[in-house]
């Protein structure tokens, strides 16, 4: 049974279903504020789990992708504990959201900055227009640069 995010248009809420099957489904009203919720691209979870025979032993699993086992073993646990941090930063960020929506501001995540001292702020009015002047100006030069490809084609 596949688990699709969906972030709400209306309150920023970004929010999980679970479905009995694949769906093409693009939205989801939100469990929130009833809005409508669109489909997003999920980090895929996973895990580098080896037999607890093989923690300690001589002898490294066959993965066909190194030959020091210790290695892919700190990879792997590496990598766990960055996705772990991602889940937590992102669960953190969907509740400063969610605060927001009760109080009727409607913020998304691209609301939201980090703190030096840790955690995150919601931007203030004069950041958010100089962000969206410098995406303006950002989308601009791509539609520029893409107009000059098709010319010279």
């Amino acid at each position: 049974m596949p688990i699709y995010e969906f972030t709400c248009q209306s309150c920023g809420l970004r929010f999980e279903h679970l479905f009995r099957r694949v769906s093409d489904q693009p939205t989801h009203p939100c469990p929130n504020c009833e809005g409508e919720g669109t489909r997003q691209v999920s980090a895929v979870s996973f895990a580098f789990k080896h037999p607890a025979s093989q923690r300690n032993g001589p002898l490294p699993p066959n993965t066909g992708t190194s030959d020091d086992w210790n290695f892919d073993k700190a990879i792997g646990h590496d990598a766990t504990e960055k996705w772990g941090k991602i889940h937590e930063n992102n669960a953190r960020k969907d509740k400063m959201i969610a605060e927001a929506a009760k109080e009727g501001r409607g913020i998304s995540r691209d609301h939201l900055v980090r703190k030096r001292e840790g955690g995150y702020r919601e931007v203030g009015e004069g950041e958010r227009k100089y962000i969206n002047q410098n995406r303006e100006a950002a989308h601009a030069v791509s539609q520029a640069a893409t107009k000059q490809a098709k010319d010279k084609e």
